[in-house]
């Protein structure tokens, strides 16, 4: 389990105090405590799965995965899905981003006409050498604090103790720049996916980083 970093601490339920009290009044109220507030990178248990499948829906709305399928997918390769967890002290933890990922052979899926009826689960081949990333999502409150990229990282980390050749994703155009970070490159535009979600998928595009 690895901490994400720049969330150690921040001003978590804090309210801004007045800069001055008036005059002859009581003396100025003490500055706001900081709570210091943590993310943990930690796997997944199943009794997580219903908290990741709300997340998973308020990040990728209808295009998100059910909750069979990111159970199918826990049980196809556990130390590839991953979490990220909210704490702080006081409060219950929360789920705050996911991912999760599949083995695949390289020459899976042969055409990517039919991607958007495919479930990535039902194509997990433990001995394939293609290390692919089905989801990844952060709660659109933490974008931006790097917790997506060290979700990435961690799941990049599984394919390379698992001696994985390459991992390969679907990503569209406001994704791309933290792939890129991560050592992605653009294969090849897919244009033809995802006509009618582009609102959730702008551009989409097959993208590959090699782990060997």
């Amino acid at each position: 389990m690895k901490e994400a970093q720049g969330l150690q601490r921040g001003r978590v339920g804090a309210r801004p105090a007045k800069a001055r009290r008036a005059r002859g009044t009581m003396s100025a109220a003490p500055a706001p405590r900081l709570v210091p507030a943590r993310v943990l990178i930690r796997p997944t248990r199943p009794d997580d799965l219903e908290e990741a499948a709300l997340l998973e829906r308020r990040v990728w709305g209808r295009l998100a995965a059910s909750l069979n399928e990111l159970q199918r997918r826990l049980f196809a390769l556990p130390e590839a899905f991953l979490l990220a967890e909210l704490q702080v002290p006081g409060r219950p933890a929360q789920i705050v981003g996911l991912t999760n990922a599949l083995v695949w052979t390289r020459e899976f899926p042969r055409s990517y006409a039919g991607y958007e009826k495919m479930l990535p689960s039902a194509s997990h081949n433990p001995r394939g050498d293609i290390l692919y990333v089905a989801s990844i999502g952060v709660d659109p409150g933490l974008r931006g604090r790097g917790v997506g990229s060290r979700l990435l990282e961690e799941t990049l980390e599984v394919g390379r103790r698992r001696h994985l050749k390459v991992a390969r994703l679907i990503a569209n155009s406001r994704s791309q720049s933290l792939y890129i970070r991560a050592g992605f490159a653009v294969v090849r535009p897919l244009p033809g996916l995802f006509r009618r979600h582009r609102d959730l998928m702008p551009k989409p595009a097959l993208m590959e980083c090699p782990l060997a």
